[in-house]
Parts: C-alpha cells; structure tokens; sequence
C-alpha cells in the first residue's frame, strides 16, 4: 500500500532560501531509491516559516527500510541546520486516492 511521509519543520524566515535549496539538493539524492516515488515541498500560506516536506513511497516498510540505513541521516544532513526546535514526521498509508482530472 502506498505510504505518505509527512515532516513538519519550522524554518528562520531568513533561511528560506536556503532551506529551500538544501531541499533540492537533498531530494535529488534520494530520487531512484527503492521504493520512494515523489516528494514534494509545502510552504505555509499563512506562516512562511512552517513547511511540510511531503515525500511517498511504495509502501511503509519502503520507507521505513530507507530511513534505517545510514544513508537516510547523510542524505539528509544539509536540510537539517535550518530546522528551528521540533520536528514532527508522521507515516500515513494511503487508503484512497480520488482524483478530479485524469
């Protein structure tokens, strides 16, 4: 069943920019891992400073192999220095999908 990997992060509003670059510079690492099929970037209408870093994957156990192994935390590293206090990540399965266009 396909897995949805939701991470909150809040972001000084003056490393946007950054952020945002150390993001596609991460992504483009993890693009051609197993099992990992999108990722997406979500920022905040209402507070610029909170994003979302949406990511899926085949499934949970797909992810959740990738996020064991040491590649995941050095992969990820250059995101990281911009992450202000908690950071949440939430797995969820995909239990439906309804799509307007085709």
């Amino acid at each position: 069943m396909t897995a949805r990997v939701l991470v909150f992060a809040t972001i000084d509003e003056g490393d946007a920019e950054a952020f945002e670059k150390a993001y596609l510079e991460v992504t483009s690492k993890v693009k051609g891992t197993d099992g990992h099929i999108a990722d997406e970037l979500l920022r905040s209408a209402d507070d610029p400073s909170q994003y979302i870093l949406l990511s899926e994957w085949e499934s949970t156990g797909a992810f959740l192999a990738w996020e064991d192994r040491p590649i995941h935390k050095q992969t990820t590293t250059p995101m990281r220095p911009y992450w202000e206090g908690h950071v949440e990540r939430k797995l969820y399965s995909v239990a439906q999908t309804i799509k307007s266009r085709g």
